[in-house]
């Protein structure tokens, strides 16, 4: 009897971690998107230039990229201290309020450890499926970040903007302790890496996969980021006015990543890849030339479809060629160190134009960047493989005499 109510106890145990585990990544899309949402009230408050805001998302994201690269064993305690340090850190901000600058670092830290070991635990938990589980761990990520504009438009018409940030600190508490939950099963997988470095081949895939991260997350960073100020600068729009084209944007990037497979049935990886960052490029030109609300809307829409698929077809292509290395790692805090620094260099070139529109372009040259990358790596293999076929050619065939 005391063993099977200890196996009942078990079973509880599992059926509650995996629901709060998808809710735990959906708070770190609420937490990872909730300064760019505020921005414009935040910099009212607190009397904040462009350059001055934007280092608020520099500190945020490079800390968050730091959390990423210090994952590395233990991932339930990686966890704990991620969730632990994003509730002190929203919880700081909102008591320090115009002080909280170095505190972004600690909430950011945060963020990085949770959704970096979140993701981790979630593929080593479902080995035989781990693409599936992973995708649905990417969903709840990107509900999280919709949800966020939304929620928060309505919360900051009774509260002050750094209030926001105390109610998701308190939020985020009990999941410092989801590895009470975790059996012994789940801690042990927590602990399997792969294999180690292959050599300079794998460092130079990671180099160039590490590269197109950093403009990925860099673009949909500076696009998330910024959008809700740009609204209500282009088209004299109001803050409600803002916080809607963000949510447009942050709900197209969801239905975009729930389609994703779907459009993969008739387009291969690369194709929609490169399909996926020539219309990003246009979805950015929509939204600089935007002056109505309609074009910022259709703007905002076409950017987040096209993202969309980006990210995955990014690691999905990485794992394809990297397989399960350890140090696979450095793309994930590449790619957050790329939403710092772009979002920041956003905000730096609006205050020294006086213009956010000009600032926008930082992201759009991202996206001609990455489109160049694609087109150089894609010659250079063609003609690596032109070359090992005219080589076989010239090579002597073996008639097997002497």
């Amino acid at each position: 009897m005391p063993h099977a109510n200890h196996s009942a106890a078990i079973t509880l145990r599992n059926r509650l971690l995996e629901p709060l585990l998808h809710l735990g990544v959906a708070l770190t899309g609420v937490g990872t998107v909730l300064l760019g949402s505020i921005l414009p009230q935040l910099s009212t408050q607190w009397h904040l230039r462009d350059k001055d805001a934007a280092l608020l998302l520099l500190v945020q994201f490079t800390a968050s990229a730091s959390g990423a690269l210090l994952v590395r064993r233990n991932l339930w305690k990686a966890l704990a201290w991620g969730f632990g340090l994003f509730a002190a850190g929203g919880i700081s901000i909102f008591l320090l309020q115009q002080r909280s600058l170095p505190v972004f670092a600690v909430y950011g830290l945060g963020l990085g450890l949770a959704m970096t070991a979140n993701n981790m635990i979630a593929g080593r938990r479902h080995p035989n499926r781990m693409g599936a589980a992973l995708a649905i761990q990417n969903f709840a990520w990107s509900a999280g970040a919709v949800a966020c504009p939304i929620l928060v438009a309505q919360f900051l018409r009774h509260a002050a903007s750094a209030s926001a940030f105390g109610l998701i600190g308190l939020l985020v508490i009990p999941f410092a302790f989801l590895p009470f939950l975790a059996d012994r099963r789940d801690l042990a997988a927590s602990t399997a890496f792969g294999p180690a470095p292959a050599g300079i081949k794998e460092a130079a895939t990671i180099i160039y996969f590490a590269l197109l991260a950093f403009l990925y997350v860099g673009m949909e960073a500076s696009v998330g980021n910024w959008m809700s100020t740009y609204a209500t600068r282009a088209t004299a729009w109001n803050f409600a006015g803002g916080s809607l084209a963000l949510a447009v944007f942050w709900a197209a990037l969801l239905l975009g990543r729930a389609t994703t497979p779907v459009m993969l049935r008739f387009l291969t990886e690369h194709r929609l890849y490169r399909a996926s960052v020539i219309a990003t490029i246009a979805g950015i030109s929509l939204l600089l030339a935007a002056h109505s609300p309609p074009v910022l809307l259709a703007g905002s829409a076409l950017t987040g479809l096209a993202l969309a698929p980006l990210f995955p077809l990014i690691l999905s292509l990485f794992l394809g060629e990297i397989g399960g290395s350890r140090n696979a790692g450095w793309v994930f805090a590449t790619a957050g160190l790329g939403g710092a620094v772009l979002s920041w260099l956003t905000g730096t070139v609006s205050s020294a134009t006086g213009s956010l529109r000009i600032g926008l372009m930082v992201p759009g040259a991202a996206a001609l960047l990455m489109m160049a990358l694609i087109t150089w790596r894609r010659t250079d293999q063609e003609g690596r493989t032109t070359g090992t076929q005219q080589e076989s050619i010239l090579q002597p065939t073996s008639t097997g005499k002497t």
